[in-house]
């Protein structure tokens, strides 16, 4: 590496961070997050190594990914490409070659740049376990949203792929589901992205979990991450319901998000699974302000087991949003297909939900 001259690299003012790694470890999120190119050495010989290339290539589809291999034959390289890697540099680093090859797809990422669309925010609601109130939480948080918004819109997506109720919470009887996005493959765009849309009456966009199960784990990556990347190009909020599992998808979206609420509830399950979640996130290098806690079904009663404080301590992270419990009035919307303030104006719980809108940006 000290022999490539990485320093002297002039690739348009492009800073180069070196990370150095076992063979077999994984690449942190944090590492990742925000790179441009990735430069990965790869080592034929070791399995780790190709699974390391492919794992970067499911989370992060459209970071342009250069393999650094030592003697590498034509197969290998045909090989790599076919995995998607932009290009393949022999080792040592020849530095002439590298240079022409950062400046190439630098070039490129900024024509793209120029060309995107300002893309919307992305939103992604977590369960800490199921049954929480996520999707409760989801519609009606994008519904504020949508209430407030003035621009492009406000879209939900229920990815919850095989018990998902966001349409049917809403009242929404879907013909067309994200199954629909899913099969399209290359030919999806804005027009069809669209057409699967159902629209509720207070204006927020939905697209429905399938009304079959499908298998989370089936779902091509790099499919559903064009989806929702195209679908902040069509609006100013996309808001998505995660299901309880986790695949490397869901993570790459979590990634990828502007917020994150984390729906858990006052419970020892509760909390331990949130915690679990947490340190994943941690793992992967994905932390910081954005990402929320949020006690649903909150009772204020003098004696009680867990309160937000012995919450926030056992996470190990604070919980400065919470929502306060009024389930029959949850369950009446739910049956009626309609959101809480149709029934109730002035519920505590749509109070709550609103107080979420200062963390996007939005005035409560």
């Amino acid at each position: 590496m000290v022999a490539a001259q990485l320093d002297a690299v002039d690739a348009g003012a492009m800073p180069i961070l070196l990370n150095t790694l076992p063979v077999d470890a994984e690449i942190p999120v944090s590492a990742l997050a925000n790179a441009s190119i990735l430069v990965l050495e790869v080592s034929p010989g070791y399995p780790a190594s190709l699974e390391r290339l492919s794992a970067v290539r499911d989370l992060y589809p459209r970071l342009p990914v250069i393999a650094a291999v030592r003697d590498a034959n034509l197969p290998l390289v045909r090989t790599l490409l076919k995995q998607g890697v932009r290009d393949v540099v022999g080792l040592p680093l020849p530095h002439a070659e590298l240079v022409e090859m950062l400046k190439e797809i630098s070039a490129e990422l900024q024509a793209e740049l120029s060309s995107e669309v300002q893309q919307g925010q992305l939103v992604t609601i977590m369960k800490s376990i199921g049954g929480v109130g996520a999707t409760t939480v989801a519609t009606h948080l994008a519904s504020e949203l949508a209430a407030r918004n003035t621009g492009r819109g406000v879209c939900v997506f229920d990815l919850d792929l095989q018990f998902g109720d966001a349409a049917s919470y809403l009242g929404l009887s879907n013909q067309l589901s994200i199954a629909d996005l899913l099969e399209a493959g290359s030919r999806i765009d804005g027009e069809l992205l669209r057409s699967v849309v159902t629209t509720t009456p207070q204006g927020l966009n939905v697209i429905a979990a399938p009304a079959d199960m499908m298998p989370i784990e089936a779902v091509n990556a790099d499919q559903i991450l064009r989806i929702i990347d195209l679908a902040r190009q069509e609006f100013d909020f996309v808001v998505i319901d995660l299901p309880t599992n986790w695949t490397n998808w869901a993570l790459s979206l979590v990634a990828r998000s502007t917020a994150i609420f984390l729906i858990v509830e006052l419970s020892v399950a509760s909390l331990r699974q949130a915690k679990r979640q947490l340190q994943l996130l941690d793992n992967q290098g994905i932390r910081g302000d954005h990402v929320n806690i949020v006690a649903n079904r909150v009772e204020k009663r003098l004696f009680r087991t867990i309160d937000l404080e012995s919450a926030a301590q056992a996470l190990g992270h604070p919980v400065e949003l919470s929502i306060h419990n009024d389930y029959p009035l949850v369950r009446a919307a739910h049956d009626q297909g309609v959101l809480i303030q149709q029934i109730r104006a002035k519920s505590k719980i749509v109070g709550d939900i609103a107080n979420f809108l200062p963390r996007l940006g939005v005035e409560a």
